[in-house]
């Protein structure tokens, strides 16, 4: 009998923004979400069908207006934001976000370690500190190494996207989501990063949310892939079903999902 305490339990976790107005938008509607722990699952859908919302509640940008978010047995559904950080790494899209352009590589870096390893009134940067973070950045082959006391303010945004990842995994967090990472560099650069992700992520066993709009990279991505769509999980593939599914019966899975909540809704309309 297996009793572990999944790392991430979302229950029936539902948002509407502009309650009760013309703007009403239900942007997560009953959603239930179970990761175990090294579990690395991605997520597809249209813009609008939640994503970046769900992330949000888990994150705490947003609180939510029903259900729960248990990150590994620990209820924090309204736990503060600030909080959460220490316990979710999070890579957004936009390189820009994430780090403090005018600040070094290694400045960024001992921030992020200092935050959520050392304490508030711990030395920010040592040279055993500085060491760690030379070693780290090696291994990624970009050359960053040499250059920790360049401003990541002039760095490309595949470099800089390292220095993120590295921000949010130089101490391990229980969560990491990735808010398609890769979308805003050029094929090789995004095509590096995901190794460099799927490396970490592997070795380390962390448990992953990773947003994409790329469907190939979606089902060649991880052990699981859902999507979304106007604020549900409308889908679930892994295993057998998920290793052989082409674009094309992707697209025809998600036309006749699309099909099923049209009828039920005419249902509901006409009771």
């Amino acid at each position: 009998m297996n009793t572990q305490v999944p790392m991430l339990k979302i229950s029936h976790l539902s948002k509407t923004f502009g309650k009760g107005t013309v703007n009403e938008h239900v942007a997560l509607k009953d959603v239930t979400l179970s990761l175990e722990k090294g579990d690395f699952v991605t997520i597809i859908g249209s813009n609008g069908a939640g994503k970046s919302t769900l992330f949000n509640a888990i994150c705490g940008t947003y609180l939510p207006d029903r259900g729960s978010i248990r990150l590994g047995g620990e209820d924090i559904t309204f736990l503060p934001e600030y909080k959460r950080a220490r316990r979710i790494g999070r890579v957004f899209q936009d390189p820009m976000k994430g780090t403090a352009p005018g600040m070094t590589i290694e400045e960024n870096l001992a921030l992020a370690y200092t935050r959520a390893h050392s304490g508030p009134f711990a030395p920010a940067l040592t040279k055993k500190k500085a060491a760690l973070f030379r070693q780290a950045l090696a291994r990624f082959n970009m050359g960053l190494e040499d250059r920790m006391k360049t401003k990541v303010g002039l760095l490309s945004g595949g470099q800089r996207q390292v220095v993120t990842l590295l921000m949010c995994t130089i101490v391990m967090p229980d969560l990491l989501l990735l808010d398609e990472h890769t979308a805003a560099l050029d094929p090789a650069t995004a095509e590096k990063i995901m190794e460099i992700t799927n490396d970490i992520v592997r070795e380390n066993h962390l448990t992953t949310l990773m947003i994409t709009h790329n469907m190939k990279q979606a089902l060649a991505t991880g052990s699981r892939t859902i999507m979304m769509d106007s604020g549900s999980i409308i889908l679930s593939l892994e295993g057998k079903a998920r290793k052989e599914m082409t674009m094309d019966g992707l697209m025809k899975l998600y036309t006749e999902k699309k099909k099923e909540e049209f009828a039920t809704d005419r249902i509901l309309l006409s009771e």
